[in-house]
This record gives structure tokens, C-alpha cells and sequence, in this order.
């Protein structure tokens, strides 16, 4: 903390109620900004969390997608190039 932070304060209840109110202001802030970081980090979570469900339901469509392109190749043989 350098010089230029401090305040200087005479040493008064006026200037105790004042730094009070001050502290009091402050803290109020640093919580608020904090419900709103831990709010943020929860959505993230959330939006995450979906992410990773929907690329593991991809994964067994895709799954599924090929085993059933497999059956068909089977069953009727390459049928790409039939004219």
C-alpha cells in the first residue's frame, strides 16, 4: 500500500462515523459482488453441465447412426453407387 491510498483523517467522531459508514459501504459492494461472481460460476456450471449431456447424447446417436448404416450395407450391399 503506497502513501497515495491513505486518507487522511482527523481524528474526530464525526470522521469515525464518516470512515464507518465508508467500511460499511464497501463491504456491502465486496458481498454483493460476490452473490453476483457465485451466481455467474453456478450458470456456467449449469450451461456446462448441459454441454456434456448433449455431447454424450450425440455420441450414442452417432453410435446408433453408424451401426444402423452397418445393417444396411449388410443387408441390401453397398448401395451407394447403385444405379
Amino acid at each position: 500500500m503506497s502513501g497515495k491510498d491513505r486518507i487522511d483523517v482527523f481524528p474526530s467522531r464525526m470522521a469515525q462515523t464518516i470512515m464507518k459508514a465508508r467500511l460499511k459501504g464497501a463491504q456491502t459492494g465486496r458481498n454483493l459482488l460476490k452473490k453476483k461472481a457465485d451466481a455467474l460460476s453456478m450458470r456456467f456450471r449449469q450451461i456446462l453441465r448441459k454441454i456434456i449431456e448433449t455431447k454424450t447424447l450425440m455420441g450414442e446417436v452417432m453410435r446408433e447412426a453408424a451401426f444402423s448404416l452397418a445393417e444396411a450395407k449388410f443387408a441390401a450391399g453397398d448401395f451407394r453407387f447403385a444405379s
